[in-house]
């Protein structure tokens, strides 16, 4: 035996009343709210997606175009000479695939640029020179360019 329906409306909501031999089962459907809310959160999520997909877009852009605009890697010096003096000297180094400078002051503006990008060693000159093929940095490190200066004249035994 099919149901009969009755329609009844009350301010704003629809109510359906189905009878079924005797039963009577009230279920209250909005409709148009329940299709309302549904849109307002696909669109959310469309727009958020969206958003999110686009920064990820933006994120790999800017680091292909650091990857290009990095220098790359010179190779070790060939030449160098270390003072008696500053071969116990601590220096920083940010070891990554394209950095080859030393610092001395861990507060160097080109070492601190390195933050996330490598991580920072503490060492003697000696070893960032030999080990890790590293430069005097020119902003921090440029009295230490006679270093690799192969024409400087040195007093050799003193």
């Amino acid at each position: 035996m099919a149901g009969a329906l009755i329609k009844h409306v009350a301010t704003n909501d629809t109510f359906y009343t189905f009878k079924f031999r005797s039963n009577i089962i009230k279920m209250n459907f909005t409709l148009s709210k329940l299709l309302k809310n549904t849109l307002k959160q696909l669109a959310f999520i469309l727009i958020l997606g969206t958003a999110t997909t686009a920064c990820q877009e933006n994120t790999a852009q800017q680091e292909e175009q650091t990857e290009t605009a990095a220098t790359t890697k010179r190779p070790a010096p060939e030449f160098f000479v270390i003072p008696e003096e500053l071969v116990k000297k601590r220096v920083w180094i940010c070891d990554n695939n394209t950095a080859d400078l030393f610092h001395v002051k861990h507060d160097c503006p080109i070492l601190i640029a390195c933050k996330g990008k490598g991580t920072f060693r503490n060492m003697t000159l000696p070893r960032a020179i030999e080990d890790y093929g590293r430069y005097n940095c020119q902003e921090c490190a440029k009295d230490l360019d006679h270093i690799f200066d192969e024409d400087m004249p040195r007093n050799i035994g003193e």
